[in-house]
């Protein structure tokens, strides 16, 4: 009986490297006998099916739909952030070496001699441009590693295809409008200008310092204020600074002028969303972050 059993085994090749158990009825002597053999198999292999890899690569689209448009804004956010705060101490740290060498501001020729409260905006603002350039030049492009200033360049001419607009659409500088500009090493363009106050009890308006329109990424990004262009001041006063433009006012305007900050949060945020002309104080404000409600 062994042998026979020995026999079975051998005719159907078991130890022929496999794991897998099979059962051998055998039929001997009127009774059934269970023979445990060995078979010889091949492992399967798992796969996906064609609908199953269609059906995953279409919910992988449908996530990148919602989730890239969020991913790019946040990346845009924080490039712009980086260079606004970048000029931001470009401009400053060249104002406090400016005023370190060659005196408080309010003392420079150029502007001791332009401070008046009687400015005349449509007679003499194309005179206090030039003298802002001017200004510019001599005490400021000094402390600029490889600046460049030029006066009558357009737009067009720096490859502006569009016109630079306000957030709220308005044309703030077609691409044909010039003047003062001041072209920074690491592609950031300011536009130069000045700023005036609001007319006092007898009409009078007086000269209260600098703007620049900082165009962070150039003639190539949204050209518009508020969102990579934004206004920044130096005012002419004993305690000047580079400050991003909001609401200020100057004290002792003939004899000891000192520019104070009247903006609130609120208020900067309101100029923002209408005009852009605050964004850089608010983003400012907020620890150099772009918050939920700004109007980006």
């Amino acid at each position: 009986m062994i042998n026979f059993f020995k026999k079975v085994v051998d005719k159907n090749n078991v130890g022929q490297g496999c794991q897998t158990n099979k059962n051998i009825l055998l039929n001997t002597e009127g009774r059934s006998i269970i023979v445990q053999g060995l078979r010889h198999h091949s492992p399967q292999k798992a796969a996906f099916t064609l609908a199953e890899v269609l059906i995953t690569l279409g919910v992988i689209g449908v996530v990148a739909a919602l989730t890239l448009p969020n991913l790019i804004q946040n990346y845009q956010k924080h490039i712009i952030i980086n260079r606004l705060k970048v000029n931001y101490n470009i401009l400053s740290n060249a104002i406090r070496r400016a005023e370190a060498e060659n005196g408080p501001i309010t003392e420079w020729p150029e502007i001791s001699s332009s401070i008046s409260l009687d400015y005349d905006e449509q007679t003499d603002k194309t005179a206090a441009k030039t003298n802002a350039s001017n200004i510019v030049k001599k005490y400021i492009v000094p402390y600029l590693n490889n600046a460049q200033l030029t006066e009558t360049t357009t737009l067009a001419q720096l490859g502006y295809k569009r016109a630079i607009t306000y957030n709220s659409g308005e044309t703030f500088a077609p691409v044909t409008a010039s003047g003062p500009i001041l072209r920074l090493n690491n592609g950031t363009i300011a536009f130069i200008s000045i700023t005036n106050s609001i007319p006092n009890e007898n009409g009078k308006k007086m000269l209260m310092g600098m703007n620049f329109y900082l165009d962070v990424d150039g003639p190539n990004g949204q050209n518009i204020i508020g969102k990579d262009v934004f206004e920044a001041a130096v005012p002419y006063t004993t305690n000047t600074k580079f400050i991003f433009m909001q609401d200020y006012r100057i004290t002792n305007a003939t004899t000891n002028p000192k520019f104070v900050i009247n903006s609130t949060r609120s208020s900067v945020l309101e100029s923002c969303k209408t005009t852009g002309r605050y964004c850089g104080a608010l983003i400012q404000m907020d620890g150099w972050q772009i918050k939920n409600d700004y109007p980006w």
